[in-house]
């Protein structure tokens, strides 16, 4: 399911326009997701967001160097999350090893979220965010869609093959980009 993921992440990007936090975050969330239940997922992730986020504003003030600033933010968003967990919906499907596993992808994800914040500013990174919270979501419904798992476990060669040319055939792609249509439809439907 890893290959079929990665290619929805890269169709989206360049066929749709979805930006994401590159090919592995929405990759590794949506397959969080598939492991914490997707309600819990996005819980957890949100807390692991918000957390270190007010964690690293908190420190902005404190002259440190970006690592161990870095370093303080993921412990604090890591003992946050902990310490919140108790207080979230389990449901009959969740299982602790799982969602610890999860909760490690969201908090050393806050790595790049935070280097992405620190380029692009808030407004920005809120949108990526936003971009890449979508792909998890797909990325999810596509690795727990059923019919799709049976496919690739009846018929791995042609899923490779499938997924090889898709790959192919967009690593070749020079046309617009669907959300290029919408941002400049003045200009081109004209």
């Amino acid at each position: 399911m890893l290959p079929i993921a990665a290619t929805v992440v890269v169709v989206s990007r360049q066929i749709i326009g979805i930006k994401g936090f590159g090919i592995t975050m929405p990759v590794l969330f949506g397959f969080s997701f598939a492991s914490t239940g997707l309600e819990m997922g996005i819980m957890i992730m949100l807390i692991v967001l918000l957390s270190g986020y007010l964690i690293r504003s908190l420190l902005n003030n404190v002259r440190l160097l970006y690592l161990p600033k870095t370093a303080l933010v993921i412990t604090g968003a890591a003992v946050t999350a902990l310490a919140v967990s108790p207080l979230l919906p389990y449901s009959k499907e969740f299982q602790f090893p799982l969602a610890a596993f999860a909760l490690v992808i969201f908090v050393l994800s806050l790595e790049q979220f935070y280097a992405f914040l620190s380029e692009r500013g808030l407004k920005k990174t809120t949108a990526v965010t936003i971009e890449t919270l979508a792909l998890s979501i797909i990325v999810f419904l596509i690795t727990t869609w059923e019919l799709l798992q049976g496919l690739v476990i009846d018929h791995p060669i042609l899923t490779i093959l499938a997924v090889v040319a898709t790959n192919l055939f967009l690593g070749k792609w020079t046309g617009l980009r669907l959300s290029e249509y919408i941002r400049f439809k003045d200009v081109i439907f004209k």
